[in-house]
């Protein structure tokens, strides 16, 4: 919206990378990248490590083999009395929000550890009415969050109507191949869609069993059963008719 003059211009996009996106994220950034250039709006990746592979390596809780620390994944955890469990997530902020905020930072032409006037940066995040609880203010004084979607009043289904009447691809759902955050309708989605990253989310699924030094076992699933072995199926398939046939049309997978 910035790049059609209907929201003020902005400065740069930053994308955090965790390095194990989905092919149709990284997808999205390429045509994203060539959209924003015609416009002269550079998008800027910034990248700290592959969180898949911290997270197979680390053995101890907290740390990874040679003592460096881990940024844990919200994993679900199943005691061996049956206690259930859910690791604490610091994978956003590690791998994500620390390595904005620097690149934000060297953008507003401040080296690390340099005192930043307040309001210097105005951030925008791009959350829709669906998720307007999710809207705050910023803990750093040097930063304005600005949330332009909410003043638009848009909610997801507008922001997909309106690439839509722009002629533009529908921008999918960005998220870790493997994040336990996932619904089972993402989960069927990878599933029947990009077999070969399902294959990997199983995969990981199954060797971080042991991992991490926890007392039990963890899963990527709140199940807490082997991801392959989970029933997927929703209530159709289960034979329950729908009222609404196919009204949805995939939009609450978005």
């Amino acid at each position: 919206m910035s790049c059609y003059g209907e929201l003020e211009r902005i400065d740069a996009a930053i994308f955090a990378d965790t390095q194990w996106e989905t092919k149709a994220t990284y997808r999205w950034l390429k045509f994203l990248k060539n959209e924003s250039k015609k416009y002269g709006i550079p998008i800027h990746t910034v990248k700290q490590g592959n969180i898949k592979e911290d997270a197979l390596i680390s053995q101890v809780r907290g740390l990874k083999k040679d003592g460096v620390r881990w940024a844990s994944m919200p994993l679900f955890t199943l005691g061996p009395n049956g206690e259930k469990g859910m690791i604490r997530r610091q994978c956003t902020y590690e791998y994500k929000i620390r390595w904005i905020k620097k690149k934000q930072r060297l953008i507003a032409g401040y080296k690390p550890r340099k005192r930043i006037p307040p309001g210097t940066v105005e951030v925008w995040m791009g959350i829709s009415t669906d998720e307007a609880n999710r809207t705050k203010i910023s803990n750093d004084k040097w930063i304005d969050f600005y949330y332009p979607l909410i003043d638009l009043r848009m909610t997801r289904l507008d922001c997909l109507n309106w690439f839509k009447k722009k002629n533009l691809p529908e921008p999918p759902r960005s998220a870790c191949i493997g994040c336990p955050y996932h619904h089972d309708f993402e989960w069927r989605k990878l599933k029947n869609e990009s077999p070969e990253e399902w294959q990997d989310a199983v995969e990981f699924d199954k060797a971080i069993r042991k991992c991490g030094g926890m007392r039990g076992d963890m899963f990527i699933h709140p199940a807490r059963i082997p991801l392959d072995e989970v029933d997927l199926r929703n209530a159709k398939d289960h034979g329950q008719l729908s009222l609404f046939s196919d009204e949805c049309a995939g939009i609450c997978g978005v």
